[in-house]
């Protein structure tokens, strides 16, 4: 029989009706009924304010409320027995008949009937017994057909569950799960008095990947990824990705950080034995703190200390992080205001020949004050300006000010030197960065010999052919070129054989130890300046600030010097009273300047 014929059925009954399915909460446990149909004498009997699709915790009010439904309902779920009871309404002023039945697994009918007076009650009974009898004859006869479709259903539902909380392409747990589950297991160990500990792991590189072995090979080792991470899972230890290439392990129950640093050693080890590296960053509940969000904030803070700092490493979440990160949004926050209120300043640092002291010429180095935080570190806010790409106005407000600048001082003080200026990479990368260059040159009608432009290594990370082809284009222009930082990156000496330079600029990381005893930093910085003074290239020693060091530089036949025991960056107005002749203008500079500079 189709469920209409049952419905119809139903609907011809002269008794009010209505069938309801059980709602389970996660243990199993019955927590309310949903109505499925009501015929229409229950319909009338509630003034048709239940409908089906409702659910008894919302309509009980409505139903009389003397009955104990649900007690009955559950305990009919739980015997598969009919439970008939008659109960005296003071609320109604007369006699309820209730008639309680489960037909087929996972929902019961519900009959009741009101009569005036006991004998019609008994009456009733009976005629009611004969009715249920034929319908549950009747009914029976789908069960085998509903529990097929519960059964789909119930699979259907285990499957969204899992997919709701699970990764597909790792299997392992997702995003949602461990924002569900995290709280749960905090309320847990706060009431045990105990620790939990996050590790969040950031894939090294996969950008790179994707876009050099295409998104496959990128896939492929997020799933690689995803094996390593459930090796490590146990009852206290459960993985999860937590979004792209990001991936978290939470450990409960643990016993000191001592444990985390070991699991987050052997993390490592795992995933470089696969050819992955991973940077991440641990945090502890409640040590950290105990709240979730934070958690993986610090987390977050800490991975991107490792980052920093080569990759393919742990660290602790510590407190001097989330103060770095406090200032790193403050400045940045401030970043934009202060190039459209026109806050930076050039400053320059002047360069000396080594051999007869002369004047070589400057350095142009970009300062920012602010009357809340006060002198600004360029290592603080320039990669900020690089990451928000403010780098660029910022870097064209340098080239044109450095460039008028210049003419100026060709013009008033005859100045016959140098100007260099650094140029960012994400700078240099513009389609228009030569015509812009060679506009501000025709603008001021500099000397183009005086000008000079600092590039550093990241300058040819992503393409090494088109970037000497620009260098090139600039050299022919009659601009010099120097190569900041010499000594600090692994391909240097390739860079000596390829780029159009004529200037290199020693590290100050080999100035600061060139009178060491064991002499290996002196070695370098000699071997380096003879080097490259037969290639015919100008060497500048930066970071000198002892007499020592520049005796060793003049042993060297190292041409150039910079630093703070010739000169720290000063403003325009001071350079240009040392261009007039105005000794005291180094002495002023080197008094009351803070060390920043």
């Amino acid at each position: 029989m189709s469920d209409l014929d049952h419905k119809s059925i139903m609907d011809s009954l002269s008794l009010a009706m209505f069938v309801a399915i059980p709602v389970t909460d996660e243990s199993g446990k019955i927590s309310d009924f949903r109505i499925e149909y009501a015929n229409p004498q229950f319909l009338t009997l509630v003034h048709d304010v239940v409908r089906p699709g409702m659910f008894y915790s919302q309509v009980k009010s409505l139903i009389n409320p003397e009955v104990p439904w649900f007690e009955i309902a559950t305990q009919v779920m739980d015997t598969r027995y009919t439970i008939s009871q008659t109960i005296n309404s003071e609320l109604t002023q007369k006699w309820l008949h209730i008639t309680v039945n489960s037909i087929y697994n996972g929902g019961i009918v519900a009959v009741l009937q009101d009569v005036s007076a006991q004998h019609e009650v008994e009456i009733q009974l009976k005629q009611q017994n004969m009715r249920n009898a034929s319908l549950t004859e009747e009914l029976s006869l789908t069960r085998s057909g509903m529990r097929t479709k519960l059964e789909s259903i119930q699979t259907l539902n285990q499957q969204l569950q899992f997919a709701a909380y699970h990764d597909s392409m790792t299997n392992l747990k997702n995003r949602a799960w461990f924002e569900r589950t995290i709280v749960r297991d905090i309320d847990t160990c706060t009431n045990e008095d105990k620790k939990i500990g996050i590790i969040l792991l950031d894939l090294d590189n996969l950008k790179d990947i994707n876009e050099s072995g295409g998104h496959t090979e990128g896939d492929a080792i997020i799933r690689c990824m995803g094996k390593i991470l459930r090796t490590f899972e146990d009852d206290r230890t459960t993985a999860c990705r937590f979004a792209g290439d990001e991936f978290i392990i939470m450990r409960k129950n643990i016993t000191s950080n001592e444990e985390m640093a070991l699991l987050g050693y052997k993390l490592i080890h795992a995933c470089n034995d696969e050819g992955i590296g991973v940077s991440g960053g641990i945090t502890i509940f409640p040590d950290d703190s105990r709240v979730p969000s934070d958690l993986l904030k610090f987390a977050d803070m800490a991975m991107v200390e490792v980052k920093k700092n080569g990759k393919n490493s742990i660290y602790f979440f510590q407190k001097i992080m989330e103060e770095k990160f406090l200032t790193k949004i403050c400045i940045e926050n401030k970043l934009n205001k202060a190039l459209s209120d026109d806050l930076f300043m050039l400053y320059f640092q002047p360069q000396f020949d080594v051999a007869s002291g002369k004047l070589r010429g400057f350095e142009a180095l970009l300062r920012w004050h602010d009357d809340e935080l006060g002198w600004i570190r360029p290592d603080q806010f320039i990669p900020l300006a690089e990451e928000t790409q403010l780098v660029i106005p910022l870097g064209d407000w340098v080239m044109e000010t450095a460039i008028k600048t210049l003419a100026r001082w060709e013009n008033d003080f005859g100045f016959d030197g140098i100007i260099s200026v650094n140029v960012s990479p994400i700078q240099f990368k513009k389609d228009d960065f030569i015509y812009n260059l060679k506009t501000r040159i025709d603008k001021y009608k500099i000397k183009v010999e005086h000008l000079e432009i600092e590039i550093t290594e990241g300058m040819f990370i992503d393409n090494v052919s088109d970037t000497v082809t620009k260098l090139n284009k600039i050299r022919e222009m009659g601009i010099g070129i120097s190569l900041d930082d010499f000594g600090t990156g692994y391909s240097s000496l390739r860079y000596l054989q390829i780029l159009p330079l004529t200037t290199l600029k020693i590290d100050k990381s080999f100035i600061s130890n060139i009178n060491e005893a064991n002499g290996v930093e002196a070695n370098i910085t000699e071997s380096i300046v003879s080097l490259v003074s037969k290639m015919g290239l100008d060497t500048i020693a930066e970071g000198v600030e002892t007499d020592s060091q520049l005796d060793m530089l003049k042993k060297f036949n190292c041409h150039n010097v910079q630093g703070f025991l010739k000169g720290k960056p000063m403003p325009v107005d001071l350079c240009e009273r040392m261009l007039n002749g105005d000794k005291s203008a180094i002495l002023t500079i080197k008094n009351e300047t803070p060390e920043s500079l």
